[in-house]
């Protein structure tokens, strides 16, 4: 994956029902290969996932260098994390993940500017994933 080309995917694109699985996948990718561009790996939305999960950002890495299916990604996790096998929890992730808003006066300052910047009309967007697919340009 080349994210000085292209924008890895959305983060709320699930594969097994769990949110930024597939996103996290992309970067752990083009973290390996150099190939990031702007995008920071194990940036704080993917510290949320890999501490819900208790799952090391650089072992996954590591599963994501030799699996080359998001079928394999998952069935790594899932035999990595007892709690990615369990649906209430992997719910209760997804729920927190979508909400995930600012939690600072300077974030939502940063936030703001952003946002407005992409889409001034745009007031509802109030979470990060939500302003991600915004900036990345697919439907909010």
């Amino acid at each position: 994956m080349d994210l000085t080309k292209a924008f890895p995917r959305s983060p709320v694109d699930r594969i097994g029902g769990l949110d930024h699985l597939k996103r996290v996948t992309d970067k752990a990718r083009a973290h390996l290969a150099g190939t990031l561009g702007e995008y920071i790996y194990n940036c704080p939305l993917d510290q949320a996932f890999f501490s819900f999960f208790g799952i090391d950002a650089e072992e996954f890495s590591k599963a994501a260098s030799t699996r080359l299916t998001d079928d394999e990604m998952l069935e790594w996790i899932r035999k990595h994390s007892p709690r990615a096998k369990d649906p209430s929890a992997v719910e209760s992730f997804n729920r927190d993940y979508e909400s995930r808003g600012p939690d600072s006066p300077e974030k939502w300052d940063y936030f703001k500017s952003v946002r407005d910047a992409l889409s001034p009309n745009r007031p509802d967007i109030t979470t990060w994933v939500k302003l991600i697919d915004l900036e990345e340009k697919r439907p909010v």
